[in-house]
């Protein structure tokens, strides 16, 4: 497997980012996912969907489950980035890295934050050029550690459309249907090329589709751990939202605003790649306990930080239209 080319990186305070192990548990990888609605199209006058109120309650989310040594998103652009500088130095004890790949839509692009300091960062434009997957390689203190992040065609860019007469021969070898499909198989082969077996792999985002499904077993198939299920916790259940990652979408966005949970599908994954050998991290999924640590859904409470939560003047009760997930490994 061939190292992750080091690119152009945009980054941002990474000279301040701590390599030191923390205190007590330096045992344990984190990381948490989530796709942050960029706003993009919320209702005029709205400010994206309370877009400050929603970065502030992104990061007490943050804090809240111990500061998760990686943080990937998605849907994020130039408003946002700009938002969350200031939370990179304060929400945590330590100084959160921002990357971004090189190759922008400055629509809806991947970011990372890491505690770590970051190795080496790589990207893969998928079928047909406008989503990508970013990889960056962390200097974890367990280990060098392999992060990789996308979001995978939705409705609105033709994802579930077919691949058509032009759909690249590796997608039509591998059965590949729809655009999202497509770009299942190829970051499926990003990923083959570009991670070190002997290295712990974390590949987590939104990937538009449900479990068992087509662009699903693109990475269960490779033998990758769906974290959220092996922790036990319960599949989505769409009559109640419990498990569930998506679905809060109405027209005008305005359930952002709402303490109901409405979310009816999990679309949103961190699947965890074991190294080859297990003396370099036994990648033991932690199970979720009575804190809101370990294995299990992230930012999933409607604003559980004020008293109550609502429109203008009340703070608002979810950061985004999409519930995350986070992962905690154990290595010993």
């Amino acid at each position: 497997m061939r190292a992750p080319a080091t690119i152009g990186l945009c980054v941002l305070l990474l000279a301040a980012c701590s390599d030191a192990p923390r205190d007590g548990d330096a045992a344990d990888v984190t990381l948490a996912n989530l796709n942050f609605l960029h706003g993009l199209f919320c209702p005029e006058g709205s400010d994206d969907c309370r877009l400050p109120d929603r970065t502030a309650l992104l990061f007490d989310f943050v804090a809240a489950r111990g500061c998760p040594d990686v943080v990937t998103l998605q849907e994020i652009w130039p408003p946002s980035v700009a938002l969350m500088e200031p939370y990179l130095v304060s929400a945590c004890p330590f100084t959160y890295a921002l990357v971004r790949g090189e190759r922008r839509t400055d629509v809806d692009d991947e970011a990372v934050l890491s505690r770590y300091p970051v190795l080496a960062v790589a990207q893969r434009t998928l079928f047909p050029r406008f989503r990508r997957v970013l990889h960056v390689r962390v200097a974890h203190p367990r280990g060098e550690l392999d992060v990789y992040t996308t979001h995978l065609g939705s409705s609105a860019d033709g994802g579930p459309q077919p691949c058509g007469a032009d759909c690249p021969a590796e997608c039509v070898a591998a059965g590949a249907v729809t655009i999202r499909d497509c770009q299942a198989v190829q970051m499926g082969a990003f990923i083959d090329e570009t991670h070190d077996p002997d290295l712990l792999g974390l590949v987590s985002g939104d990937f538009n589709e449900t479990p068992g499904s087509f662009v699903y077993r693109q990475f269960t198939g490779r033998g990758f751990v769906d974290a959220y299920l092996a922790a036990g916790n319960p599949e989505c259940d769409p009559a109640t939202g419990t498990g569930c990652t998506s679905g809060r979408a109405d027209e005008e966005l305005t359930e952002l605003e709402s303490p109901a949970s409405n979310e009816t599908a999990r679309i949103d994954f961190v699947f965890v790649i074991a190294p080859a050998d297990p003396a370099t991290c036994a990648a033991r999924i932690v199970p979720p306990d009575d804190d809101g640590r370990g294995t299990r859904l992230f930012a999933d409470e409607p604003n559980p930080f004020a008293p109550s939560c609502g429109t203008v003047p009340l703070p608002i009760c979810w950061p985004s239209d999409h519930v995350g997930v986070q992962v905690a490994l154990g290595c010993g």
